[in-house]
This record gives C-alpha cells, structure tokens and sequence, in this order.
C-alpha cells in the first residue's frame, strides 16, 4: 500500500515537475550550445595558430643557439656529446630530437616522416645543416586539450548553478504532489493517508492543516463504525475457525427416521464432496474402512439410550489413503419420545502418525549405529542409547544427571562454542567436530549434531546430540590430505600446497620483509621426453627437483606445479642482489650435465620472477606475473632469468583489449589494406604489388600489424581476418582490372594458422571465383620458419596450393632456418631476399656477398628473386648487376591505398 502511494506521489509530482524540468533543460542546453560554439569557433582556432607559431619561433631560436654552441666545440665527438644532452631535454621542451647531417639526407627524411616537421639552420661554407624535428599535431592537440578542458570546467559550474535551482524548486513541488495525493485519498474513501508536513512560514501551512483536521475526524467515525460491524462478524466465525483448527465436525443423527445432518467443517473430514448430500447413516459411513465399519454401528446402535456417551475411533479410506477420525456423541430426546444423537468427528491422522513416529524414532534410536544423546535445556544427561555406551564406555547411570561435555566449553574454542549455543538457543541445528573422551581417557574424534526439541507451546526443552565416531576417517583424510599435497614422482610440494603457501603469506599478512616466487619452465623438455623416452624424462625432473632442493635457503620452498614447470618462493628476501645469485645458482645448477640410462644429458631453464607484494596482492596474480616474466625470458634466448615489469603488464593488457576488440574492428570496417609495388629491375616496370593489412583503431589511431598479428595468430582470429584479407586483395585487384591494369599481380601473405586450416584452398578458390580473378595474377608468400613446422605437411598444401595456378614464395628468406638443400625439394616458385641483407649494401661487402650467393642459387633452381628493402638507387644497381628479378622498397614506393597506386600506375603507362 505505502509503495502504492509512494508511486501516486511521484506520478502527480512529475507532473508538476515536468513544466519546470522543460525550462531549466532548455536553459542549460542553450548555455552548454553556446559555451561550445564561441569556444571552438572562435578562442580555439586562433589560439591554436598562435601557439603554433610561437613554438616554431621557440625551436628556430634554440636550433640557432644549439648550432653555435655546437660549431664552438673543437671536435665530432664533443659536438655529438652536446647533442646528445640537448636531445634528452627534447620530450620536456616539445622537440623531438635535433640532428647534424647533410642538408640533403634531411630533406629526404623528411620526406618520409610524414607526422613531423624539420626546422634547417645551415652550416656556412659546408653542405651539412642541423635539423630540430618537431611534431605540430601533438602541439595542436595540447593546446586543444587545455581549451576544452576549460570547456568542461564552465559546463559544470553552469550545470551546478542550475542544478541548485532545481533542487530549491523541487521541495514545493514535492510538498505539492503529497498536498493532491492526500486530497484525492480522502475524496476516495481512504483516509489512511496523511497531509505533508510543511515549514512554518510555508504558504501551504493553512491548507494542509485544515485538511488534517477533516480527514482525522473522518477516520475516528469511520473507526467507530468499522469495530461495530468487526464485532458482529467475529462471533459468527469463531465458531466455523475452532472446528478448522481442531480438525473437528458436528453431525447429528435421528435413528428413528434415518436423518442425518452434518457441518460443512465435516464434509472433508469423512472424505465425501463438498455438496454431498447425506441422506441417512449408510451415507454417514460410506468411507468408513471396511474393517471398522460393522464396529462402529454396533457401537451406535448398542447405546441408544437416553442421556448414553459414545466415544470410538475408526479409519477412513479414499483412494488408498486412510484417515484416523476419533467420533464422540451423545443421546437426547425429543419432545416426541424419539431418540437424537449429537456429536463431533476429529481427523486425529496427525495424532496417530506422531505416535507411530514416536515409537518408530524410539526403536531407531535404540538400535541406531550413532550414538544418540538426550539432555534438558541446561544440558544435564537424562538419556544415551546403547551405541552411545558402546563407543564411550559410559552406561546411562553414570552419566544420568550430569552436564553433558559436548554442550560445554572443554570442546570447542570460545568463539565457536559461543556461535553453537546462539544457534540451538535459537531453535536451528548446530553440526560440527569434537573431540571427547571415552571413559578410559583415550580421545576421538566424532561429527556431532545437536537439535534443539520443542514442545506443544514451542518452548525450548530438550537437545538431541546424535555423535558419530569418524577418528578413523580423519586419519585417512590427514593421510589423503598429505598425499593431495605432494607431488607423487619428485616429493616435492605440488601447485596446490604452494599456492596454499602464497595464501598464507598475504591472508595472515606475515610478509614482515618482501618475497619473491620463480617460476621456472625447462627448456625443450618435450624434445628429450619424445626422444629418450617418458621413463627418462620422469627421471630427469626428479634429479631437477633434488638438485632445487640443494640449492634452497633456509626458508625457501620449491614445488613442482606440473609437467616440467617448477616453483620456488624465497621468503624472506634481503635485498635484490641475493635474488640475482640464487636466480643464477639456480641456472648454473639445472644446465649441469645429467647422467640418465649411461647417457649425459643436458638441459636449460627459463626463470621468471614476482615480488610480493610489489607485483601482486594474491596469488592467482603473482604467478600469473612471474609467468610472464618467464616467458620474456624464453623469447629472449632460454637459459636465463627477467624479473615482472610494467611494461610485461602492459603487453598482458594489450593483448587482452586487442583479442577483445579485433573481431569488433573487422565488424566495423576498420581494418583496410595498403599496397607495396613490386618493380620488374630491368624493365623498370610495376607488376605487381604485395597487400599489407592497417587497422585504424578509434581511439588509439593506426596501429601497426606488428603488434596486432602475433596476437591473432596466438587466439586463431587470423582466420577469419587472413579470409578477409584474400577476399579484400581479390576485390581490389578487380578494381584494377577495371581500370585497365590487367597485368598487375598480387601477393598475400599467408600465416601458420591459417596454413593449417583445412578450409584455406576452398577459401581462396571461393575468393578468386566471386572477383573473377585468374590464378596467375595471385602470388602466396609464407616465411621459412612456417615451411620448418612441418615440412611433409607444408609440402602437400603448397602442391595443392600450385594446382589452383597460384605461384607460391617464400619471404624472408635467410632469418630462419632453412637451406637450400629445402629449396630444392619444396613446390615453390619465388625466393624473397630479407632487408636485413639489402639495408647495409653497399657499405657491407659480406651482406652483398650473401645476397649475391642467394640470388645465383635461385636462380640455379629456376625461381625468380625478390629483393625486399630497397631505399637507394645503388642498391637497385647493385642488384640489377646481380640479375635480382624484381625490387621492393620505399625507392619505388612506401605502401599505399589503391587510388594512390592506380595514380602511380596511370603516371608509369604515361608516355615519357
């Protein structure tokens, strides 16, 4: 009801409201409106003008000190050196760095830096220069930000102003609403509801009270009359309520005439309908069990006399359940000399069952296998079962009479002895272990439960306490618990017991100086498992876990957490310097050579390394960090240790939101492809281009697929995006095709996930039917170290790959480990020279020896060569010298989007 009216309120209130509501709304969205456009429209843009401006003359003036400061020094190195100074302030003072170079180098850079803007001061009588490189968008966007800051800060004051007014209003609005509700409760009857009260000097004070004045008169009347009509009722269902609540019904039978009637409460009671019409003494006792049925009117007509008492019990039977009913009646006669018979009927069903129950529960607990106890509300003894004697030794008269020990506080800590007496005293089941004693003062553990017993006016007068011997179960559980605990081939601790170790440390806050957890992961133990078997292998992590016992201090713990990944934790630790020394005994340790089955074997760790508290505050995130860390030092090498960062912190949350919001992107249209041409060298011609994918993230901007590749790969979305992809380059090589530039081909890379996946070909298939692309006019490049996963494998899907009449390359050739005793064997058709040996030519004669050899050796196997990383013109001669077939690189163009290559391509077909 008060929800009712509280609803009641608010709707007539909103009315009222909602006028008001409109203006202040309007008002606040005509300030906000023009504190935005006078902002944006007219500070902004000349502010930011001006900063930018006064920033050039800024870098102008210090590029002029620097380059004389520079120009005094004596030699290279002392110029260097101060540039190097100069160059560590450049965050703070808003440059990026400042170089001295040739004019001509920087120009070219600058060309390439396509966010950044190059300030020149010459050099007199050279054609070296320095350059101060600063980028204006990040000064724009600092500016920006501070004036839209002050933005905020005027819309929150204006919003705050407002917001008081309306909070003023809204106190006589509310009053108001409660005022109308009230009024219409009255009008309607209800006078329940009372009028608001108001301040003194509120201009609704004389109205509101006169309306209290009238609706307190009305209730008091209405009371009045109300308890008349309440009075007059009760006594007519007092009656009808007893007979319910006593399962009772009055009947009355005239033997001389064979009439019968009977209460509505005792319809239910004999089991016959509701409208059943009871026409004589057989309708009586229809459902009278057949066995009892003869009793009871031998038992009627036997004692029809006058002023004769019959009391008799039977069973009723409907549908195969039966009812106890208990009849007591007595004789009368009438003014006719006939003989009445009165009485009632009870169902004492429940009466019966509870004394069946009672005697089934006192036999049960007789002969019941737990020990059963019964004491009065104070705990005194009055009454233990045999299987109670059985397993205490006490017979029942030496304990009758006493205070049991179980309700007292030798068993149980203060704490939990005070929660066990606050639940039984509060009617609930208490339920735990105990220690006691047996008469011969040998203990043992029981689980006992303790239930309070009500009686008939629900008052608290017994405890049952039933008790069950379990020492021999807790005895197993400690043996199981300790086994649960240690790991079965090493004996070292197992995962469960050191994480229950890490718990301890921050539960029970006893870190009085910091800890360190290493997690250590061996290196390449599934090589020496797969090739000197399992028995070998299980012996050579037992001998790391004897050998990591050795080395531990004298509070430090090792756990073997599973497979080949071990745990120490070092606690308390000193200082950094011993975490270095044992992270290092510990390397030189497990690299020492191990003598298995006559043969020496040898093997490395990774180790990773968490602080307590510094990386973490619970376990699941210590090992989750040092985790981490131990992988950062497998990728640096193996056979070595990285302590938790920041930054491994940081890599962990990237790759959580870039595996979260990638599907999204591809969704949402963000990802598109660029295009690098491929030049024939000596035709000085494009023919083809390689697609290279860009995600434009929304907020963090382009986003290079160096840091977004390896993730799909690892979460298998390179999938459906490597299919994106293919389908992406097909539709823009139509495009192409379109415009006239038929002979243009396209590569694609393809990853080791996507190699896998058995729907590739049927996936690119599908792509080059939808665009209507030729075969020929698609390349494939996987690197090397794809093609090294599974030779075999990789050997069957590049031959299936061909049959599509795509030719197949492979990129990056000479990172990896492959050789051209592969090449050989592989169904490839292109060989792609790694930048890493074209950056250095031709200042490094080895690097153009190398390319030299690979070009000749392809050649030698009838593939063509692509060099990637092409920037000079001497690297392109150099190559053209070596018959390189086509070139890659910013000297022919950075990666583009399509209309900037089909520009490029309609300039190259342009008659010179």
């Amino acid at each position: 009801m008060s929800t009712a009216k509280t609803d009641n309120t608010e709707d007539v209130g909103n009315k009222i409201r909602r006028v008001a509501h409109r203006f202040l709304l309007q008002t606040w969205l005509t300030i906000v409106v023009l504190v935005i456009v006078v902002s944006e429209f007219l500070w902004l843009p000349s502010s930011l003008e001006s900063t930018l401006s006064n920033r050039i003359n800024q870098f102008q003036y210090v590029l002029q000190i620097s380059s004389r400061l520079a120009a005094a020094q004596k030699t290279d190195a002392d110029r260097q050196a101060l540039l190097q100074q100069l160059n560590l302030q450049a965050q703070s003072q808003g440059w990026q760095k400042i170089v001295y170079a040739l004019e001509g180098q920087l120009r070219e850079e600058a060309k390439s830096e396509l966010n950044m803007q190059l300030l020149l001061q010459r050099m007199p009588g050279s054609d070296k220069a320095y350059g101060l490189w600063f980028n204006p968008e990040e000064i724009i966007f600092e500016q920006a930000t501070s004036y839209r800051i002050f933005e905020l800060i005027l819309i929150i004051f204006v919003t705050f102003i407002l917001l008081i007014i309306w909070l003023r209003r809204s106190a006589f609005i509310d009053a108001l609403a409660q005022v109308t509700l009230a009024a219409r409760s009255l009008a309607k009857g209800d006078f329940s509801t009372p009028f608001p009260k108001v301040k003194p000097h509120s201009a609704l004070l004389e109205l509101i009270t006169t309306f209290e004045m009238t609706r307190k008169s009305l209730a008091i009347m209405r009371r009045e009359l109300l308890s008349q009509i309440e009075a007059k009722k009760l006594g007519e269902q007092r009656l009808q309520e007893s007979h319910n609540v006593a399962n009772l019904g009055c009947w009355e039978w005239r033997p001389a005439t064979d009439q019968v009637w009977l209460s509505e409460s005792l319809l239910p009671i004999l089991c016959l309908g509701k409208n059943a019409k009871c026409s004589g003494i057989e309708d009586f006792t229809r459902q009278v069990h057949s066995a009892d049925k003869k009793q009871l009117m031998t038992e009627l007509k036997s004692k029809l006399r006058v002023n004769a008492v019959i009391s008799t019990d039977f069973r009723i039977s409907n549908d195969g359940v039966i009812k106890h009913v208990h009849l007591m009646a007595s004789v009368r006669q009438q003014k006719d000399g006939s003989l009445r018979l009165i009485g009632t009927c009870q169902d004492i069903s429940d009466r019966k069952d509870i004394e069946a129950s009672l005697q089934k529960l006192s036999s049960a607990i007789t002969s019941s296998g737990s020990g059963v106890m019964i004491t009065d509300v104070i705990g005194t003894v009055e009454y233990i079962n045999p299987k109670f004697t059985e397993t205490t030794g006490f017979e029942l008269s030496e304990l009758e009479g006493s205070t049991s020990v179980m309700l007292s506080r030798d068993c149980l800590p203060e704490d939990k002895y005070d929660a066990m007496w606050r639940d039984i005293l509060a009617g609930k089941s208490w339920r735990g272990d105990l220690e006691n004693i047996r008469k011969d003062g040998s203990s043992y553990w029981s689980i006992v439960s303790i239930s309070p017993i009500n009686n008939e006016y629900s008052e608290l007068t017994h405890f049952v306490i039933v008790s069950e011997d379990v020492s021999k179960l807790k005895d197993a559980h400690a043996k199981m618990e300790q086994l649960a605990l240690y790991d079965e081939l090493t004996g070292l601790p197992n995962r469960r017991l050191f994480f229950r170790e890490l718990t301890r440390l921050f539960d029970e806050d006893v870190m009085k100086s910091p800890a360190v957890v290493m997690l250590l992961d061996l290196d390449n133990f599934k090589t020496i498992n797969d090739t000197q078997g399992h028995p070998a292998g299980d012996k050579l992590l037992i001998d790391v876990a004897a050998r990591l016992q050795q080395d531990l201090p004298e509070d430090g713990m090792a756990a073997r957490l599973g497979g080949d990944e071990f745990a120490v934790l070092i606690n308390p630790v000193k200082n950094a310097k011993q975490v270095d020394r044992m992270a290092q005994k510990v390397l030189e340790t497990i690299a020492k050579p191990y003598i298995i089955n006559d043969n020496e074997i040898h093997i490395s760790t990774s180790i990773g390394l968490a602080w307590l508290p510094k990386d973490g505050n619970m376990p699941d995130t210590i090992l989750k960090h040092a985790d981490l860390a131990m992988y950062q030092a497998k990728e640096m090498g193996r056979n070595q240790y990285r302590q938790f960062t920041e930054e491994l912190h940081d890599q962990l949350q990237r790759y959580i939101r870039f595996s979260r919001e990638m599907p999204e992107a591809l969704a949402n249209g963000d990802f598109s492809l660029c295009f690098q041409p491929k030049m024939d060298l000596l035709a000085q011609k494009i023919i083809g281009v390689e697609a290279l994918i860009r995600w434009q993230h929304p907020e963090l901007g382009s986003i290079s697929p160096l840091d977004f590749i390896s993730i799909a790969e690892d979460t298998g979305f390179i999938v459906p995006l490597g299919g994106w992809v293919f389908e992406e380059a097909c539709r823009n090589l139509r495009q192409l095709r379109d415009l006239g530039f038929a002979d243009i081909s396209c590569a694609i890379n393809i990853s080791l996930r996507q190699f896998r996946d058995p729907e590739l070909l049927d996936m690119i298939e599908k792509s080059m039917l939808d665009h209507k692309i030729a075969p020929e006019h698609l390349e494939v490049e996987i690197t090397e170290s794809l093609l090294m996963e599974d030779v075999d494998k990789a050997i069957v899907t590049l031959i299936e790959i061909q049959r599509l009449g795509i030719s197949v390359a492979i990129d990056d050739f000479g990172t990896g480990y492959s050789s051209f005793s592969y090449l050989k064997t592989l169904p490839i058709n292109v060989l792609k020279v790694d930048r890493c040996f074209i950056k250095d030519i031709p200042q490094s004669k080895e690097d153009m020896k190398i390319t030299s050899a690979i070009i000749s050796m392809a050649h030698s196997l009838n593939l063509k060569v692509v060099a990637e990383g092409i920037e000079t013109d001497q690297q392109r001669q150099f190559l053209l010298e070596q018959h390189c077939d086509i070139g890659q690189g910013y000297l022919f163009g950075k990666p583009m989007q399509l209309k900037e290559l089909a520009k490029l391509l309609d300039k190259e077909r342009e008659p010179a």
